[in-house]
């Protein structure tokens, strides 16, 4: 909380920082380990994929909710269309990659991509109150 006992909507994005490291964790793990290890391996992997998911689609779905309060449900909504076009659109070229790079490499390349995505994070929990209070980003309907 900040001075005061404010809360403000950037706090809801620190569970990111957790969730955005198990993502690729999970993503190399089941990369390298399916096909070479016992089954149970690289379903292990996938835990950690499911949860760094989990981890991070809930708060920034609370951090819309709380930062666009009289638009949350138009901000949510945005939210959802853009990772449904992901993930109508993405798996589209999933077979191609896999077929070039082989399982490991591709995974190892979303993971990276995955960690690429880190920065975004930082870039929020210092600068996204600026960035939400700025006159430029206001809606006054």
């Amino acid at each position: 909380m900040a001075k005061g006992g404010e809360m403000k909507p950037e706090y809801r994005l620190l569970p990111l920082l957790v969730g955005s490291s198990l993502v690729p964790i999970g993503l190399l793990w089941y990369g390298w380990t399916v096909g070479k290890a016992h089954w149970i391996v690289p379903i292990i992997g996938t835990m950690f994929i499911g949860v760094g998911m989990i981890t991070v689609f809930m708060p920034v779905n609370t951090y819309l909710v709380d930062a666009f309060t009289t638009y949350a449900a138009s901000a949510t909504a945005a939210n959802t269309v853009l990772r449904s076009l992901g993930g109508a659109l993405l798996p589209l070229c999933g077979r191609r990659m896999y077929d070039a790079l082989g399982i490991g490499w591709g995974n190892a390349l979303l993971a990276f991509v995955a960690l690429g995505l880190i920065p975004v994070i930082w870039c929020f929990l210092k600068y996204g109150e600026m960035i939400r209070t700025h006159p430029r980003f206001r809606l006054d309907l």
